[in-house]
């Protein structure tokens, strides 16, 4: 289990150009590409981070008010306030979805008109909103757009939760196969059957189907929806082209993965369920993160002290402090309670432990395990994110995983 060694981390941040980081809701995968940017920053990269988290805690965490679909730089002031001199740059963006998938559409559109027509054609704002899968191969178009314009040295990409990511990595294919559905070219592509030229089933106008459609939809609706297909089919050969690109770009070794977890026993399980299913797919995972990591505190010895004993020492340091005797407590009492709560914390500290053990059970040897502690209250600023960088890395202590 390679919990002690930060080396492959940093290497990772060198060798990647894109890193992805993928897991199941509430876990710090916000945080985490956060954090991820902000090394990288303090690495000297030039480093983007993207989101396409509904949320939006992105720009919380970094100390700005809002994080829009155009690439935002991250202040050297705002590094400055918190102590830090990063050598590279930080830029944040947010993944608008539909705005992704109407560039795509005005990029591949033969011509002004036909890009126009299309945007503005009813279906298809139904088709780039609501249906499955659209909005997440868009957000992969433009992850890739932003690769190969090449002005970042690292691409940090925060997804939503897993199944939503899973979408998110399986988009390209689903639209090559939706693209290539013999069913849907039957309605709009003309053809040959039986020997006869054929025009598109729902030709308007050409097609016995189509006039006894009208007759229920209306004519208006079905021609719409004529057009959308006709329109919208010029692009079908572009979509293709490019998710397969985007399959490569993901499959590649410009590309890793970071699997986010909680040390929680169902989380776990479903990050070790994700992770089969990553390298399944023979993508690159490049390890796991585990947040919020219960620390053991207090020694065994010191939670079999008697709650006399800590009460004893309790009042020597009131005494010590000189305290006035209003201020004096029910040291039995308050002994008692502090006991318990470590106890409480010391159970968490051995539930998480096991978590990670079983983790590193399961996973190969050679992927790094690396654990960030609890902390006491949400992280919401660069400094907060400093401190988590810090201890990811190893540059303070309590950065190894329980074992």
């Amino acid at each position: 289990m390679a919990i002690d060694d930060h080396r492959p981390f940093r290497e990772m941040l060198e060798e990647r150009k894109i890193i992805i980081c993928v897991g199941s809701g509430g876990v710090g995968k916000t945080t985490s590409s956060a954090v991820l940017g902000l090394q990288a920053a303090t690495a000297g990269l030039k480093v983007l981070v993207l989101t396409i988290d509904p949320a939006r805690r992105l720009a919380n965490s970094l100390g700005i008010d809002a994080i829009g679909s155009e690439r935002q730089k991250i202040s050297m002031e705002q590094f400055e306030k918190v102590g830090l001199h990063p050598k590279g740059e930080m830029w944040a963006m947010m993944l608008d979805m539909k705005e992704s998938f109407d560039r795509l559409v005005q990029r591949d559109a033969p011509d002004e008109e036909t890009g126009r027509e299309i945007l503005e054609n009813r279906f298809y704002h139904y088709f780039s909103t609501s249906v499955a899968g659209t909005q997440e191969y868009a957000a992969s178009e433009r992850l890739y757009d932003l690769y190969v314009e090449g002005e970042f040295d690292l691409i940090v990409l925060d997804t939503p939760p897993t199944t939503h990511a899973l979408d998110f990595l399986e988009a390209p294919e689903r639209m090559v196969d939706a693209v290539s559905s013999r069913a849907l070219q039957w309605m709009y592509k003309p053809g040959v059957l039986s020997g006869t030229p054929r025009r598109g089933i729902l030709s308007v106008g050409t097609s016995y189907v189509t006039r006894t459609l009208g007759k229920f939809t209306g004519g208006e609706l079905l021609e719409e929806l004529s057009t959308f297909l006709r329109t919208f089919s010029t692009l079908f050969e572009g979509f293709e082209q490019r998710a397969r690109a985007v399959r490569e770009l993901l499959a590649s070794e410009e590309t890793g993965f970071l699997v986010v977890t909680a040390p929680d026993t169902l989380t776990v399980e479903e990050a070790l369920f994700f992770y089969d299913r990553l390298d399944g797919e023979e993508l690159n995972v490049d390890g796991f993160i585990v947040n919020r990591v219960h620390p053991q505190w207090v020694g065994a010895e010191e939670l079999d002290r008697r709650p006399s004993e800590l009460a004893d020492r309790l009042s020597a340091l009131g005494r010590s402090a000189q305290l006035e005797e209003s201020a004096q407590l029910d040291m039995e009492a308050l002994a008692q309670g502090l006991r318990e709560n470590a106890q409480q914390f010391q159970l968490r500290a051995d539930q998480d432990a096991g978590s990670i053990v079983k983790m590193s059970e399961e996973l190969p040897g050679e992927l790094p395990i690396m654990c960030v502690p609890y902390f006491n209250e949400d992280i919401h600023s660069l400094d907060g994110l400093d401190v988590a960088r810090r201890e990811l890395f190893g540059e303070a202590a309590g950065a190894d995983c329980a074992q």
